[in-house]
This record gives structure tokens, sequence and C-alpha cells, in this order.
């Protein structure tokens, strides 16, 4: 194990910005670069892969100054100057004649390029000479300093003035903070993994490095089942990193601590305020260091750069310290601004750390605010601070829920729905009886049980604040309608949910749920045009009225929406534009986001992307599932797993999926099945039990028609055309583009019209599936065949053989095979397979003792023979067919 902050930290995210300076150097338009960034983002690194990028051609120099060595004068360049003399030291015209002379010694008459690392710490004199070097066109300069002001201006005058292009460099975003940590810990890290250690480190890959090194060390992240999963509550800050904070704030003075420390154990603080309890000096010297910075959409606010900081900073503030700078805050400064949220739960946070907590009222709606960004462990240290009183326990289960915790949320739940004393208790006890019934894997028919209990205890307490009682009972038919959801009773929840949304107002909250239910419950019935209008209006609504709790279901259904519908374009743009704010659900996004995500690859035919994505996926749905999606993902990794022949891997996941808890939506359970069912047939076909056509007529008996459709083109594709005339009839009940693809495709295998299916081929491809694609081409090839229509047949076979290409492994069809119109000749079989295992023309003339022009005419008679029309189409499927002429 090897310390972060010894510089060997993956250089990841930086390809682009490195490209272009690599750029700028070469061309040598400007005199050079400085390239912006605070500590650990990487400068360090870049700096010397230029060195080794530009060897050669260049004779680059990476200069290094130390902060022992800023008081001594060109103290910087002293690898220049080693054989320097007094007198060549004596004024700066002869220094700078002795760096020239190093220069020309050392270059050979190529262009010098000077790297500097850590250019803040240059002295003075250095600063000046480099740039003097540069303008002069001696050098060109590549400079990387931290944000933060320097002990001279001579470099940011060049970069004032345009003579220098400036660029910042900024924190790592998910996906590059994810392939950091495959580098460093290789396969199985589950996205929701590496976005928490994203988070943690503010996105700094310095600090990313160290706090793996530390998780690892101490075990907090570990790979069971050969996936990395961590335990956030147990990693702890790396002493490096400490000593680092602690170097920081040594080079502060007094006021700049004040302010940074406040900042810190407050979490944001209005920069008026900051100044009041500090100096206006103070609050900009941190700005400039980089230290803190304005909050994103609260501009007015202050917050430090990096949330580890904070953390560390926390942490190493001693509590007689901690209390005098609450004490300072609280009496010094009186809010004029609104106070953003989670802000507000820091000072809650605060305040019990110094033994002054906050009115029980106060806690109770601090704890609430914190479980609707969602931060449940802030949630339930507020609420386990108010003494015993039913809402708090409301909060303290449901906080508990939020942490996956569901045994001990039980026991914190058991009876609150009987001992609530308002409609707002009741309904609160209510909704969270649901959804501890749905983590537990419990069903619907107990759900149901659970909402009379809900009805009852409205009952019992009478009408005394009927706007209470109207809110506990829209609440209570929107939760009903979630369950009918649940048990695939889609039909019943439209019926619940139109009426409800066309005559009741309800709370803003209330509305958007009830339309996140209500798109959930048209995509069951194959409505995806209606679904998507309610989808996006519950996302207005959202905007309107932010809940962010709500946004991770109303943008799951959206995102299972789209990719059932087959909108694969769509889907992966909703998916790439997931933003919950912070702190991110990280299990949401290791689990279901990555399921659908794999289920997109499925649909395009990449079965080995998608088991790769999946298997990270299971794992992390196998600790926690409160969206009941590991039956649906055992499916999809069955049938991804089949079609790459891991056999192993099929039994495996069909055996779980027998013996799993199908705790989610029925309808994902029916999907699973089917997708197992198909799998067991394609490794053997004895082994599909039970049958596809069973399956898809208890979807068709639930009044499932998307799953009927799904499963109805798994056993087509296995070669049931039974299912055929079935199948064209569902697809057509259904809306979408991808539907009337489907209906193409079954009406013209029942009807045998070869142009409809070449037709169905086409399109199907333009949505990017790839598997129908292929299969609907090999159809219509077949039945070009029987009508004796040679020439499309040739035409479709070059198209098929491309799409099959597109489909991982293997697949339940076999690539579009044709007679040539006429055989080819021995000379012709000799010349195709030489071009086929990539001879040039001129190598085959060569080989065989012919010209060139007629290598290229026997091509010509081969390629028409084929049905193709160039080369490229020469693909090893064709092999066999050259072989035997």
């Amino acid at each position: 194990m090897f310390s972060a902050l010894s510089g060997t930290v993956p250089l990841v995210g930086r390809s682009e910005l490195l490209g272009t300076l690599e750029e700028i150097l070469r061309r040598g338009e400007v005199y050079g670069a400085c390239v912006h960034g605070a500590t650990g983002t990487g400068k360090s690194a870049m700096a010397r892969h230029l060195l080794t990028l530009l060897q050669g051609e260049f004779v680059p120099f990476l200069v290094t100054p130390a902060p022992t060595l800023g008081s001594i004068p060109y103290g910087a360049l002293t690898p220049f100057l080693l054989d320097a003399t007094a007198e060549d030291m004596a004024s700066p015209l002869s220094v700078l004649r002795r760096v020239l002379a190093f220069f020309r010694t050392r270059a050979g008459g190529r262009p010098v390029i000077v790297l500097v690392d850590d250019a803040h710490l240059l002295d003075d004199d250095s600063s000046h000479l480099l740039s003097q070097l540069a303008t002069s066109r001696i050098v060109r300069l590549a400079a990387f300093t931290r944000t933060t002001p320097s002990s001279s201006d001579e470099l940011a005058s060049l970069c004032r003035d345009g003579l220098l292009e400036r660029f910042e460099v900024g924190p790592l975003d998910y996906a590059e903070a994810h392939e950091l940590c495959v580098r460093v810990l290789g396969a199985g890290v589950v996205r929701g993994t590496s976005d928490w250690f994203c988070d943690e480190a503010s996105g700094n890959p310095l600090f990313l490095k160290a706090v793996l090194d530390e998780a690892l060390l101490t075990g907090s992240l570990s790979k069971p089942e050969g996936i990395w999963t961590v335990a956030p509550r147990t990693v702890t800050v790396p002493r490096a990193l400490e000593d680092l904070v602690r170097a920081t704030r040594l080079e502060l003075d007094g006021s700049e601590q004040v302010a940074f420390d406040v900042v810190a154990l407050n979490g944001m603080v209005a920069f008026a305020d900051l100044a009041t309890i500090s100096s206006e000096p103070a609050v900009a010297g941190l700005m400039n260091r980089g230290l803190i910075r304005s909050v994103p959409d609260h501009p007015a606010f202050a917050q430090h750069t990096s949330s580890l900081y904070a953390r560390i900073t926390r942490g190493l503030t001693p509590m007689g310290r901690s209390v005098s700078l609450f004490r300072l805050l609280t009496e010094r400064t009186a809010p004029a601004l609104p106070v953003p949220p989670p802000a507000r739960i820091q000072h809650g946070l605060w305040s019990l750390d110094c033994g002054m907590p906050l009115p029980d009222e106060a806690l109770l709606e601090l704890s609430r605010v914190a479980l609707t960004l969602p931060d449940p462990a802030a949630a339930l240290q507020l609420a386990g601070a108010v003494r015993s009183r039913v809402a708090a326990s409301l909060c303290r289960a449901e906080a508990l829920l939020e942490l996956a915790d569901v045994e001990r949320a039980r026991q914190v739940s058991t009876g609150l729905l009987e001992a609530a004393a308002s409609p707002d208790e009741v309904t609160a006890a209510g909704v969270l009886e649901a959804r501890l019934l749905l983590a537990e894997g419990r069903g619907a028919q107990v759900m149901e049980s659970a909402l009379v209990r809900w009805g009852h205890a409205l009952r019992t307490l009478g009408s005394a604040d009927p706007d209470a009682v109207t809110r506990s009972e829209d609440a209570l038919t929107v939760t009903r309608a979630s369950v009918l959801n649940l048990a695939g009773r889609y039909s019943e929840a439209v019926d619940a949910l139109q009426p409800f949304l066309a005559v009741k107002g309800g709370t803003a909250r209330v509305v958007v749920e009830a339309r996140i239910l209500l798109a959930e419950a048209l995509g069951g019935l194959g409505r995806s045009s209606e679904a998507l209008q309610q989808s996006e209006r519950a996302l207005a609504g959202m905007v309107a009225a932010p809940a962010p709790d709500l946004y991770r279901q109303g943008f799951l259904r959206r995102l299972a929406l789209l990719v059932h519908s087959g909108d694969f374009r769509g889907a992966e743009r909703v998916l790439r534009g997931y933003d919950p704010g912070a702190p991110r659900d990280y299990a949401f996004v290791g689990g279901p986001l990555t399921v659908l995500d794999a289920a997109i690859d499925v649909g395009r035919g990449r079965f080995g992307s998608a088991l790769a994505t999946l298997r990270p996926a299971l794992a992390s749905l196998r600790t926690s599932d409160r969206d009941g999606m590991l039956p649906y993902a055992l499916g999809l990794a069955a049938w991804a797993g089949a079609a790459l022949d891991e056999g192993a891997l099929v039994r495996e996941y069909c055996r779980e999926l027998d013996d799993v808890e199908h705790g989610g939506g029925r309808q994902y359970a029916l999907l699973a099945r089917g997708f197992c069912a198909a799998a067991r047939h394609l490794l053997g076909p004895d082994s599909g039990t039970p049958a596809l056509v069973d399956l898809a007529e208890e979807a068709r008996g639930h009044g499932w028609p998307g799953c009927e459709k799904t499963i109805l083109e798994l056993a087509m594709w296995l070669g049931d055309d039974r299912c055929a005339s079935r199948l064209a009839e569902v697809a057509a009940s259904l809306e979408g583009p991808e539907a009337a693809v489907v209906h193409a495709y079954a009406s013209a295998a029942v009807a045998g019209d070869a142009d409809t299916m070449a037709a169905a081929s086409d399109r199907a491809e333009m949505l990017e599936k790839y598997p129908l694609a292929t299969d609907a081409g090999r159809r219509a090839v077949a039945l070009f065949a029987e009508a004796g229509d040679v020439r499309s047949q040739r035409t479709l076979a070059g198209a098929v053989r491309r799409r099959r290409a597109l489909v991982d492994g293997g697949v339940p069809v076999e690539a579009a095979t044709v007679e040539p119109a006429a055989p080819l000749t021995a000379r012709e079989r000799e010349i195709a397979l030489l071009a086929l295992h990539g001879s040039s023309n001129r190598e085959i003339a060569d080989r065989l003792t012919v010209s060139t022009r007629t290598v290229e005419g026997h091509l010509y008679r081969i390629y028409a023979k084929l049905g193709i029309s160039r080369r490229e189409e020469l693909t090893p499927e064709l092999g066999p067919l050259l072989e035997t002429g």
C-alpha cells in the first residue's frame, strides 16, 4: 500500500487539457500556458506527463520550487546555475546570460520548454527571469500553480495580457472518478461506490486516492463476491490529509482561522456574517487561496471548497474552541437571508455537539428537512435528541429505513400508526408502514391490510382538523394506488388516479406523486405516450415544488418507461441527465439505475457489456433492494449470460431467482421469469420450463401487454413462430415506434411478406434493436429465397451480416446466408479467401502471378455472386461459403 500523497495517483480526466497544452507548446503562437487548480487536482502529474511527452523534438526542463527557497534569489532556478560563479550572480543580466548559456549547451538547437510545477512558490527573481525568457521567445513556458496569490505577479500579468493562455483544472466528475477507482482497484467497482468516494473527496483525485488507500487499509472497503463494497460510516480520514489540513491552517492568520473553522463547523455561512465575526480581508484571503467558495445556487453563502477539508477541520477542532465559535456566530450575527437547508441542518448538529441543543420543535423540523434532502444520518441524530414523541420516532424510523436498517426501522415504528395523535402523524405513519412492508418484501395483500389500519386510525381521530384529514385521505388514495401498481392492477390505479387529479387540488407533493404513479400505471397498460406526458408533468411539478425524495421514484419510473418502450436513445439521455443534487443516493445509482442501464444494452444485443454492468449491480441489490429490482436484474443477467454461453452463470442466476422473494412489482417478476425461461431454452431447448407461451398467457391474463410483448418476442427469437399472430395483435395495441416495428415484424411472419419483414429489419436497426433487426433480416432473406427473388436476397444478406455483427456473443438466430447466384470458380474462391484474410489487391496479384487489374476483375464478379458491394462486406461469416464454393 502506498500513500496517495506520494504523487502516485492515476492521471485521469485530464486528457483533453493535456492535448490542448501540448498543442499550445508545440505551436508556440503564444508564450505558453498557465494552469490553475487546487491542491491535489493533478497539476504535478500533468507537468511530469508533458515532460515525458515532449522529449525528443523539444528539450523540456521541469522547475520545482520549494517553500524553503522562496526567500533565496533565483532559488527555483538552482539546477540551471550549478556552475555559476559569484560574478555570474552579481546582477540580473549576468544571471540571465548564465541561464541562456545553460540552455544553449543542453538544447543543441532544439526549442526549449520550461515546465514550472507549484509556480505559486517561485521567488520574485526566478519569476521575473522566466517571464523574460518567455516574452523573448527563448523558451516556451507552462506554469502549474495553486489557486492562491503567489509571491510574484509576473505570471499573472502575462495571463492578463493574453501572453500565457490560462486554464483552470477542476475536480473529477463521477465518470472520471469511477475510472480512477477502476485504475486503482481493478474490476468490480460499483458506480454507487465510486460516486461515494468522489463526493467524499469532492472530486479531488489526490484526496480520492488517499481515501481509497485508507479504506483498503482499515477494511472499510472490501470485495465480497468479487464486487468492491464500502461501509461509509466506518471510513476514517487518512492521517496524511489531516496533516495537510493542519499545515493549511498554520498558514492562516488568526482572523482567517476563525472564518475557516466556522465555515467547516456550520457547513455554510453568509459572507456578510463571516466578515462580521472575522474580517473582510480574512474572507477574501480564504477565497483567493481557494479554500472557500460561494455555494452553487446560494451565492451569498460560503462553504469549504473541499467537503473533506470541512470534515477534517470539524474533527480537529477542540470542543472548547467549537463552543466559543458557536457562541460567536450565534451572538454576533442574525440571519438576514433565507438559510439553505443543508446549513440549517449542520447548524443543528453543531448545536448538539456543543451541548446547546435547539428546542424539540426546531430539531423535529430539521430532522424532517434532512429526510427530504435526503440526509438520513443527520435526520437520525437530530430526531434522536428529541424526548420521546411519536413524531420523533417517525423521523427516526424513516431515517433508519433510508439507511437500509430495516430491522431497526421496524422496531422503532411498531405501534406508531395506532399511537398517532393527529391526521398528519397518521399520514406519516401510514406511508412509513407501506414503505417498510415494501422493503421487507411483503406482498400487496399485506400492504392492503396496512392501508385499512391507516383508514381506521384516521376515522378514530375524528375531524378536529378537516384540512389535515383531507391531506391524509389524499395521501391514502395515492398510497393505495402505489399498492395497486405493485400488484400489477394498473387499470384500477388509473381509475383511482385520473379522477383524483382531475378534481383534487391536493398538496404539491401529493400531486407529483400521483402523476408519477399514474405514469407507471399507464406504462404498464402499454399507453406509453400518455405515460410520458404524465411523467413530464410530474417532473415539472418537482421544479415548481422541489421534492428531492420523490425525484428518485419519478426518475426511476420515467427511465423504466423509456427502456421498456424501446426508446433506448431517450433512456440514455435521461440517464445522463440524472442530477438529484447532494447528497446522492449511492445505493440507487449502483442498483436500480445500473440495472436499467444494463437493460438498454440487453435491448441492443450488447450482452457482454450488459453482463459486466449487471454483476456489480446484483451485489448492490443483494445488500439493499428498496425498489424490488433484484428479480428483474437476475432475469436480465441470465438472458445475457445465455447469449454469451455462460451456462454456469445462467444456472446460478436462475436458481437464485427461484429462491428470491419477489418484493417488487409483479410485472417485473414475471419479466424476470420470462428471461430465465428463454435463457434455459437457449442453453438447452428442452429446459425452457415454464414455457414462454404460458408466461405470455399469464401476462395477458393480468392485462400487462408490454410484458406479454417482450415474452412473445423472446419466444419468436427462439424459433416459436406460433406466437407471431398473438405478438402482432398485442403489439398493435401498444403505442410508440418500437411497438409499430414489432407489429410489422410479427405480421410479416404470419403473412410470409418478405418486403414488410425487410422493412421491419431496417426500422429495427434505426431503433437500435439489433437482435430484432438481425432476426427480421434473416427471415426476410429466407422469404426472398422461397419466392426466388435472388437479387433482393443477395442485397439484404450483407445488411443482415452487418447487423449480426452488432450483437455480442451468440443470439437465438442464425446469421443470414445466401447461395451465390452462380457458383464461385476455384480461382474466385482463392482470391476471395485471400481478400477475406486481409491481403491487398497488389499482394494477391503478386502471390498468384497475375496483374492487379485481373484481381480487380475477379473481385467484381465475386461481389456480384455473393450479393455484396465492397471488400468490407467480406466478413468471416462468409468463410464456409467461400471454402465450399
